[in-house]
């Protein structure tokens, strides 16, 4: 069979890596407004995480239909569903802004959209790209959720600097434009899978979920890199309102942006590393790095510092945890078992459980762990377990 490689791959990367840093950048925008909320609404801290949390709680549901979508109908179907429920929710928030009960139904028909969007990552790129060359793209596409992340926590607070009615809508309003434009780009720009392949392939049968579910998990590690994810997600999100609770002024909102902008250059730069070092080796590093930069920048706050300094740890904090998501998700993808025909199962068995961390820890931390240091200890924790699961994994 002919293979060739497009130059076209490089456009589909860039408009996936718009459509999701469009979403990534309207989920976060929600994150330096949650004690806004909290007052507005008389709501309870974990009621207001609500609003961030709902959406990864939908990916849990609807990455396993998904996963069978895409192996069956491709990934390109999947991101468009995806993109446009991110259009419709985030489009429509600006409107929903005079109660608890309606912002949490934007965030709900959004959140519906995220898992298409995520899942088909790893197999729209394995479309365009060799296996072993698909890490960069992979890297670069996870890139654009956190830089997402980080632009919607720095400008938010930039675009409502007073919190009045007429600024907040505004400033959704901004981030909705962003979503929709990146649904209509991106169905007019993306193309599924190129005329013909980027290598050889073995063709393959399609799979019944139960038996593609079971090839996943023939190899041991398939069972740690999903906890890997849920840890690193979900830690992401308790750490960004976490920041914000620290700092509640504007600076807070430099903290947290930067440390996403960090989080960003983290998954664009790992699959790098990974290519040069191995996965192993760059990903124990990695989160080696971020718990030491953790303990720095939690032990920086108990003194009166230039922010500027603690904007850089966060940045270094960020970088080195997020390295071993993309990571993560690409060993996942590559595993033993793991083939085009269920490649997209693959994918959302990694990214469910990855979401249920962002569903379940934004809530249950300020609940478990009401005091700053009881919250910082517990990330602590999460860190060194994620350093154990990745010790004890078989790749290298």
């Amino acid at each position: 069979m002919e293979q060739k490689l497009y130059g076209y791959r490089w456009a589909v990367v860039g408009i996936f890596w718009f459509v999701i840093f469009a979403y990534g950048a309207n989920w976060f925008a929600l994150s330096p407004m949650l004690k806004t909320f909290e007052t507005q609404f008389s709501v309870p801290d974990w009621e207001a995480h609500l609003l961030i949390s709902l959406i990864g709680m939908f990916v849990i549901f609807f990455a396993w239909p998904a996963g069978s979508l895409i192996d069956k109908k491709g990934p390109k179907l999947s991101i468009s569903i995806g993109a446009l429920f991110m259009a419709l929710g985030f489009g429509i928030r600006p409107w929903l802004l005079n109660s608890f009960e309606s912002l949490l139904l934007s965030s709900v028909i959004a959140g519906i959209g995220l898992a298409w969007i995520l899942v088909a990552l790893g197999p729209q790129m394995f479309r365009w790209f060799p296996a072993k060359h698909a890490g960069l793209p992979i890297g670069i596409g996870a890139s654009g959720l956190f830089i997402g992340f980080g632009t919607g926590s720095l400008l938010m607070p930039l675009l409502t600097p007073d919190k009045s009615t007429a600024q907040i809508f505004n400033g959704f309003l901004t981030f909705a434009i962003l979503a929709v434009i990146a649904f209509f780009l991106w169905l007019i720009i993306a193309k599924d899978h190129p005329a013909t392949p980027p290598e050889e392939r073995v063709k393959v049968e399609k799979m019944k979920f139960a038996q593609g579910m079971k090839q996943v998990l023939s190899s041991r590690n398939a069972y740690f890199y999903p906890f890997i994810g849920f840890l690193i997600v979900g830690i992401t999100l308790v750490i960004s309102a976490f920041i914000h609770a620290l700092y509640p002024s504007k600076e807070g909102g430099y903290i947290a942006g930067v440390l996403l902008y960090g989080c960003a250059i983290g998954a664009f730069i790992a699959p790098f590393m990974a290519k040069k070092y191995g996965v192993k080796k760059v990903t124990l590093t990695a989160v080696g790095g971020a718990l030491l930069f953790w303990l720095i920048l939690f032990g920086l706050y108990q003194y009166d510092i230039t922010w500027l300094l603690l904007v850089l740890v966060a940045f270094l904090f960020g970088a080195c945890f997020q390295a071993s998501w993309p990571l993560a998700l690409y060993s996942q993808e590559t595993e033993k078992g793991v083939t085009e025909a269920n490649v997209g199962i693959a994918a959302s068995l990694y990214i469910s459980i990855s979401n249920i961390g962002a569903a379940v820890l934004p809530v249950i931390f300020p609940i478990l762990f009401p005091t700053q240091i009881a919250t910082f200890i517990a990330v602590l924790a999460g860190l060194i377990i994620c350093i154990l699961l990745w010790a004890i994994t078989k790749k290298t």
